[in-house]
């Protein structure tokens, strides 16, 4: 940055001082030309009332010496009569010459001839005097181009003089100009904004610092829940293997009574089926966390899921003697068939689980306007306030003395929650401890 605008200040300045020379030399140059062509005239009318006064007398050499202009009198032949500068004698006939021939015509001429090296030019006044002699004064001075390399030497020292101090001055203006730049605040960067025109970058910046703020703030966040979620994986799946593990070592070292087997055996089924549902679980909540492409959405009837679900939880709920109703009618909803079945699922398994024998669950399927919805309400425990925003974490169980009896994983309103973020499906959760609970997905 530095460097370019001291470039392009040094080309500025040589441009400007260059133009400026050319404008002011031409400018100047004018008007001496002018002054000089106007003395000329002057010069040539004074010696003509002279000469025609006192006669050719009047002019000598001394009148040469005393005038800086060329006099010279030609007859009308054009011969030289008299010359202040040269020999009459030794002077060519000027009867070519055109000052001479528009005077011998006219009565007056003007005429500017340059020299053959363009360094010189001659300025002629010629006038006809009565006795028909013609008198001519001239004046020799430099052409413009002389004028201009004559001062090349004050311009190319006034030039570099100029540069130096454009240098100097850019370079002291550049260091003023970007210190505040330089030394900025890249936390704060709206603490102190020295130069508006930096105004929508420095917002930038700070949008991004809040971005990065927050992104760091979500991976901590990420970090903590992956630890929790490692932690109690861990601990979930150690209870299982270990009465398995021990149930095993028992009926392995014929500890167990021969009547005693079955019963031993059903305890290890029971912890197995339970560890593998765990597994499955976990197995689905992690590719809902990759958001796994390969999902294929497709029509997925809400109604024939329920009905679906239904016949599986029938036998869970009628060893509890709970009533399982479904209402409604077929929807469609474009979604990941296994996901929605799961989804479903958890909830209506979370109602019968947590619902007290001869209790009532009812499933509801329908739409409201242009949105599906899938609805389950029972007269269960119910859900504390300060519970229910919580219930949706990774193996967290509002229930915690219960939740062995239940049999869950902890995992299914977890798989809820990503589901609904899969298919873009809004959670609504109604509930009153010792009333019940209503919990509803809309789409």
């Amino acid at each position: 940055m530095r460097k370019k605008i001291l470039n392009h200040t040094c080309l500025l300045v040589v441009l400007s001082v260059l133009m400026t020379f050319l404008a002011a030399s031409l400018v100047m140059y004018s008007k001496y030309n002018e002054d000089l062509k106007q003395s000329v005239r002057d010069s040539t009318k004074y010696i003509q009332d002279s000469v025609e006064k006192m006669g050719e007398s009047y002019l000598d050499k001394d009148l040469g010496k005393a005038s800086a202009a060329r006099i010279t009198l030609l007859d009308s032949e054009g011969n030289v009569l008299f010359d202040s500068l040269e020999d009459p004698t030794e002077l060519a006939n000027h009867s070519n010459r055109p000052e001479f021939i528009q005077a011998e015509k006219e009565g007056y001429a003007e005429t500017l001839r340059y020299s053959e090296t363009l360094s010189k030019q001659n300025f002629y006044c010629a006038v006809k005097l009565s006795n028909g002699d013609i008198l001519r004064v001239g004046r020799t001075t430099d052409s413009v181009f002389s004028t201009m390399v004559s001062s090349s030497a004050l311009f190319g020292a006034l030039l570099l003089l100029i540069l130096v101090l454009a240098f100097i001055l850019v370079r002291k203006q550049t260091q003023d100009l970007i210190e505040p730049i330089n030394t900025l605040d890249l936390e704060h960067p709206l603490g102190e904004v020295r130069y508006e025109e930096l105004r929508p970058l420095l917002e930038r910046v700070d949008e991004q610092n809040h971005q990065i703020a927050k992104q760091m703030e979500e991976l901590k966040e990420a970090e903590a829940v992956r630890r929790e979620f490692s932690a109690n994986v861990s601990h979930e799946l150690k209870t299982p293997l270990m009465s398995i593990s021990g149930y095993a070592e028992l009926m392995m070292n014929g500890m167990v009574p021969g009547d005693k087997i079955q019963e031993f055996s059903g305890r290890i089924y029971h912890e197995a089926s339970r560890l593998s549902t765990l597994v499955t679980d976990i197995i689905q909540l992690s590719r809902l966390d990759e958001k796994d492409s390969d999902m294929p959405f497709e029509p997925v009837d809400l109604y024939e899921l329920s009905e679906d679900i239904v016949l599986h939880l029938d036998s869970a709920a009628s060893k509890k003697n709970i009533q399982l109703q479904l209402e409604g009618a077929s929807v469609s909803v474009e979604g990941v068939r296994q996901v929605l079945y799961e989804m479903l699922y958890n909830i209506a398994d979370n109602a019968v689980r947590y619902t007290n024998k001869d209790g009532i669950v009812k499933i509801f399927v329908g739409q409201r306007g242009s949105h599906p919805y899938y609805r389950v309400e029972d007269n269960g425990i119910g859900i504390p306030k300060e519970e229910q925003k919580r219930i949706f974490e990774r193996f967290y169980r509002v229930d915690k003395s219960h939740s062995r009896e239940t049999g869950g994983t902890g995992l299914g309103l977890s798989i809820v929650k990503h589901g609904a973020i899969l298919h873009n499906a809004e959670i609504v959760l109604d509930s009153e401890p010792g009333q019940g609970t209503k919990m509803e997905l809309v789409f």
